[in-house]
């Protein structure tokens, strides 16, 4: 594995979208690209987002996730075997319950591919000197947007059926090269009731990685942002410790948007595990001076040394404006010098 950068920059995987960016999706949307004009696309707006996180001086870089067009909607529009139902709701306030909904019709159990999570990480490593990490969807949070109660007797058996593809790509990645995975778990309560429990998200996330060697994982949990708007109740402290028994190298948490609220919790965790912290708040348009990161990271270093310590956002950076994104990541970079230096 490769050696830690002490407070390594870096986000959770998605990067801001410029604003002319609406005006080539509507174009595509339009049937206006061809199949090479769409990867021509698709390769510069990803050069775009790697450029952009070298530029404010990130130490860990994704490919802005741009190819998947959000978080997890055109991995489940891949999915075989599903019916699409509009959203309950189309008028008055932003909300989870205006995006469709898939209903399943299929066993998903012998389900051998998800996303082309091995594309996306070698075009980022050619396009990178910085360490790159990739992003993929726990077998929870694939079934945010699922209505599975056809098929499945509840979230866990839906959320268990996703751990043989998540492992086929682990496998790929790491024989492409790979050395940092992170395993995506937010809070999404989605369509049907969640009886997701401490316990349960251990299970699967050791069925995922366990027997995985040389690569560093992390798993991120937050209360999502749809349009910035969080999904959960923000709270942490029903998963610990229980949690701290998945086979991880550490956590990336919210903390960002909460003022640092249960950063205590990190005081459970054993030695040597990776606090990856949401130190920027994506849900505002306030931009953190590096002065308010270094106070964060102050608060941090109670509970964990800076070798085992990131500097990261809440969530995904894809519906924060492009200009405040730059602004913001390029804060955190100069915190992190700031007080490597010291």
């Amino acid at each position: 594995m490769t050696e830690r950068q002490p407070l390594a920059v870096t986000t959770t995987g998605g990067w801001a979208r410029p604003g002319w960016w609406d005006l080539l999706e509507e174009a595509e949307h339009a049937g206006r690209f061809g199949p090479e004009d769409e990867r021509e696309l698709y390769d510069d707006y990803c050069r775009l987002a790697i450029s952009d996180q070298e530029s404010c001086g990130l130490d860990v870089v994704t490919d802005g996730e741009h190819r998947r067009r959000g978080w997890i909607e055109s991995m489940t529009a891949a999915l075989p075997g599903l019916k699409q139902r509009p959203g309950p709701r189309r008028l008055g306030a932003l909300g989870m319950d205006m995006l469709d909904v898939w209903e399943v019709t299929q066993p998903l159990d012998g389900l051998e591919w998800i996303w082309d999570f091995e594309g996306e990480y070698r075009f980022l490593r050619e396009h990178t000197s910085r360490r790159p990490r990739v992003g993929i969807p726990g077998p929870y949070g694939m079934t945010t947007e699922l209505d599975f109660a056809a098929v499945y007797p509840n979230r866990k058996a839906c959320a268990e059926a996703f751990v043989p593809a998540v492992r086929s790509h682990i496998q790929n990645l790491l024989e492409a090269g790979c050395d940092y995975i992170q395993i995506e778990e937010p809070i999404t309560p989605g369509v049907a009731e969640d009886d997701r429990t401490p316990g349960a998200m251990v299970e699967l996330i050791n069925k995922v990685i366990d027997g995985f060697a040389g690569c560093t994982f992390t798993v991120h949990i937050c209360f999502g942002s749809f349009r910035r708007l969080p999904y959960a109740k923000r709270t942490y402290r029903w998963l610990f410790p229980r949690l701290l028994d998945a086979n991880v190298h550490g956590f990336s948490l919210e903390f960002g948007a909460r003022e640092m609220a249960e950063i205590d919790l990190v005081g459970q965790w054993d030695r040597g595990r990776i606090l990856s912290a949401g130190l920027i708040d994506i849900k505002t348009h306030y931009a953190e001076t590096p002065a308010d990161i270094i106070e964060r990271v102050r608060v941090c270093e109670k509970y964990r040394q800076l070798d085992e310590l990131e500097i990261s956002t809440d969530c995904g950076l894809r519906r924060v404006p492009r200009n405040l994104a730059i602004r913001k990541m390029t804060a955190a970079a100069a915190a992190a010098r700031e007080v490597r230096g010291e």
